[in-house]
């Protein structure tokens, strides 16, 4: 059977125990040039099978139906971006892996010399890799167990199921897809390094530490006239982003070629930025000059000249990586702060008067089968009614700048509410009720996109003329009260409060039936009945049920938080583990002029704090870009999502701004800590010989 097992896996001779030998041998001795690697490797590992694992919880078995449909949509959503993610990955892990081959080269080479074939060669360093990946495969699966529970926990609270039901799972099915898809990276990893090495020449190896980039005889007007250029595709496709919106559109172009003048833009800013900035800094010669910036300077111009390709991919990454985990999270406080304040009741069901007349809502559901008297403990119909003026009027004077849903709104009629009706309301949710004398009136909104031109409305208008019946304020404060429910959260954009009489020479708009459950009610139950209410489009019946609208909130709240920390995860370490590997592999290329600085007599202290500078540099310069970048399309997101759920989103970086520091920042150290040791290695080196 071993003999079998051995023979389909080439790298390992059982014959030849040297083999194996010098490959745990120098796993062993390379295990901190593994380090980036193995960490990258692991981080990858414990997230992919985190994430994947959340549908296995039983608890997740307890929610309602509405949850459940977005819970199914999570798992759905999840399972494509899996596929996206996994090929993403690949990419990163062969990427990284090739900084590991580019560091051992000299070594390999060096077993060419001693005779040893290629063959044998690529399969010492191809059972490395194995060995590596083997391991960070199963620690990232223990770290990923645990982490899985984590998210399992948050994923509960998101989706408002009692923390009590959570249980410690293994996902046997996140095992396997973890276990298969790394497979795979690592089968296409060695048969890269089977490549690579069997296709290298010895000279190659032997000197691949040698090879300093070529300089070649630029202009140096040319390199000032594609950045000024980039500057222009930059600043011409924010204009056209900030104009026209960040949504595709048949009719309109401006979406493509605002991208294609981003990406073009940002391309050729990094591409000729080194040459700009060089210059710069030469021309202030008491900075040039001072310490090692003469050395620092051109050492920084040369990481960005030989990297711009990777600094464009990294700053887009990055701007997608803060859109999506600001906007995400953003989105899923807004919510959740919204859904207790837009549900003061179980149910209610709102009848169009022009469409279905001026009838009782109640006896209506009776004769369609949903007769809600077996499950409401107390039930009120109110009426709303429109004024003979508009909300144009209202906010008459005023500089308005509505959001684009609310346009319309300065065209209609104005909602007024009797003060009986309004009072009807506020004691089912067990409030005081207000008083008017029949001369007065009061405003009410809830709503964050008219609210404050209502409130200047209330302050420039002491006296209002409804219906030709003269009023007066009885409040300088606008009511913040919800006195029915929509599908869409807090929705009243303003209504008018006042007398009974006042009403009754006014066009009804709407009913309103509210009602409150019983404790032992069914909400399952009434929902069944009332889903053929609301898809009659013959008449003009529409609901809003109180626990599916919070599941609704919830549920969005979770997919929405869920796939924005997913993506943004991904992108980052993807950014994170790219500029790593490049400074370790720069720094690598370049060891040997940090010896010569330290001949030349320049101190440690200034050693050090030059590479911890160019460390910097590098990983700022995409991610200050990129949050430019960021500003403007981040505006632009969130009034997409603002038009699309109607509600208000206060901007919310915290979240974002920690991810970053976690994730990026430990990168970011780690990088340096590995590159200081290179050096003093090599500094160490250079001493005992």
């Amino acid at each position: 059977f071993l003999q079998r097992f051995w023979r389909w896996f080439p790298f390992w001779e059982v014959s030849r125990m040297t083999s194996c030998k010098l490959i745990i041998k120098n796993v062993r001795k390379n295990i901190r040039d593994y380090l980036i690697y193995f960490l990258t490797l692991m981080i990858s590992v414990s997230v992919f099978y985190a994430f994947n694992s959340i549908s296995d919880q039983p608890a997740f078995s307890e929610m309602g139906m509405t949850k459940t449909l977005l819970y199914d949509q999570l798992g759905i959503l999840l399972s494509t971006l899996t596929v996206l993610i996994a090929v993403v990955l690949a990419f990163l892990i062969i990427y990284a892996n090739q900084f590991l081959l580019k560091r051992r080269k000299k070594e390999l080479g060096l077993y060419m010399v001693l005779g040893m074939k290629k063959g044998r060669i690529s399969r010492i360093f191809a059972g490395e890799t194995f060995c590596v990946g083997v391991i960070a495969l199963v620690t990232g699966l223990c770290l990923g167990v645990a982490l899985s529970q984590g998210i399992s926990l948050v994923a509960l609270k998101l989706f408002a199921i009692e923390l009590s039901k959570f249980q410690l799972v293994f996902s046997m099915g996140a095992f396997q897809k973890t276990a298969l898809c790394f497979a795979v990276i690592f089968l296409l990893v060695m048969t890269f390094n089977v490549w690579s090495v069997s296709s290298v020449q010895l000279i190659d190896l032997l000197t691949a530490g040698r090879k300093n980039e070529t300089s070649q005889n630029r202009s140096r007007l040319l390199p000032v006239l594609l950045f000024l250029v980039s500057l222009a595709c930059i600043l011409s496709s924010g204009v056209m982003f900030y104009r026209n919106g960040i949504l595709p559109s048949r009719e309109n172009r401006s979406f493509q070629v605002a991208g294609i003048l981003l990406v073009a833009g940002t391309f050729l800013f990094f591409y000729s930025l080194s040459t700009v900035l060089v210059q710069v800094l030469r021309a202030n010669s008491n900075v040039y000059l001072r310490g090692l910036n003469t050395f620092l300077v051109r050492q920084i111009g040369s990481k960005i000249r030989t990297n711009y390709f990777i600094m464009t991919i990294v700053c887009g990454l990055l701007t997608v990586t803060i859109c999506a985990v600001s906007v995400g999270v953003s989105t899923a406080l807004a919510m959740n702060e919204l859904s207790g304040s837009a549900t003061p009741y179980d149910l209610n069901v709102l009848s169009n008067v022009s469409m279905d007349g001026d009838s009782s809502i109640l006896e209506y559901l009776a004769s369609k089968d949903a007769d809600l008297s077996g499950y409401a403990e107390n039930m009120e119909q109110i009426s709303i009614y429109e004024a003979d003026f508009t909300y144009g009027s209202l906010f008459e004077g005023q500089n308005v700048e509505l959001w684009p849903i609310d346009e319309g709104i300065s065209d209609s009629g104005v909602s007024v509410l009797a003060v009986s009706d309004f009072n009807r309301a506020l004691a089912m949710q067990g409030k005081e009720p207000v008083a008017l004398t029949e001369n007065q009136y009061l405003l009410n909104c809830n709503y964050k996109g008219t609210f404050q031109y209502v409130e200047k409305a209330l302050e420039s208008h002491a006296d209002l003329v409804l219906a030709g019946i003269p009023l007066q304020r009885a409040s300088d404060t606008v009511l913040e009260e919800t006195y029915f429910m929509t599908s869409v959260g807090n929705n009243d954009r303003g209504s008018l409060i006042v007398p009974d009489a006042v009403v009754h020479s006014l066009t009804k708009d709407v009913n309103v039936l509210l009602v409150q459950y019983r404790p032992d009610a069914d909400s399952d139950a009434v929902l069944q009945k009332m889903i053929p209410i609301g898809l009659d489009d013959t008449h003009g019946y529409r609901y809003a049920e109180k626990n599916m609208m919070y599941d609704m909130f919830y549920g969005l709240n979770a997919l929405i938080s869920f796939l924005c920390c997913y993506i943004g995860l991904i992108f980052l370490l993807i950014c994170a583990a790219l500029l790593a590997l490049k400074q370790l592999t720069e720094t690598t290329d370049n060891i040997y002029r940090y010896g010569l600085l330290q001949k030349l007599g320049a101190k440690k202290e200034q050693i050090n704090r030059a590479l911890l500078f160019q460390t910097a540099i590098f990983f700022a310069a995409p991610l200050a870009v990129a949050g430019i970048f960021s500003a403007v399309l981040m505006g632009k997101a969130m009034e997409i999502v603002e038009e699309f759920m109607n509600i208000h989103i206060s901007t919310n970086l915290g979240f974002t701004v920690v991810l970053f520091l976690v994730v990026y920042g430990s990168y970011f150290l780690a990088t340096y800590l590995s590159c200081k040791r290179m050096v003093v290695e090599h500094q160490n080196k250079r001493m005992e010989e």
